[in-house]
């Protein structure tokens, strides 16, 4: 049986919307991340000697190849949001601005 007319607003309303301002929100921090990483890039593929100094015991200290790995990850992201032409619909969902 098809989902009544309500259905499909709940499902747009509870669902596609907080989904898309979710992926939106994603996006927008992949590419800040990604804008403020040249500093730190150059450090870690010119002179790799950076250790975590981390304290409070996380389970894994990042070593300099997890950052790098990182930058890798959100240039990935970037580009597959990016060059997805269903990108602009996602957006379109989006009814609260960013960061709310």
């Amino acid at each position: 049986m098809a989902a009544t007319n309500q259905q499909v607003q709940t499902f747009a309303n509870e669902r596609v919307r907080p989904w898309s301002e979710l992926m939106r929100s994603v996006y927008l921090l992949a590419k800040d991340h990604k804008a403020n990483l040249g500093d730190v890039y150059d450090n870690l593929t010119n002179s790799p000697n950076w250790t975590d100094s981390r304290t409070d015991g996380p389970p894994h200290l990042l070593v300099p190849n997890d950052i790098l790995a990182f930058n890798t990850f959100i240039t990935d992201i970037i580009a597959a949001i990016e060059g997805n032409a269903q990108w602009p619909i996602i957006q379109k969902a989006c009814v609260r601005p960013p960061g709310v």
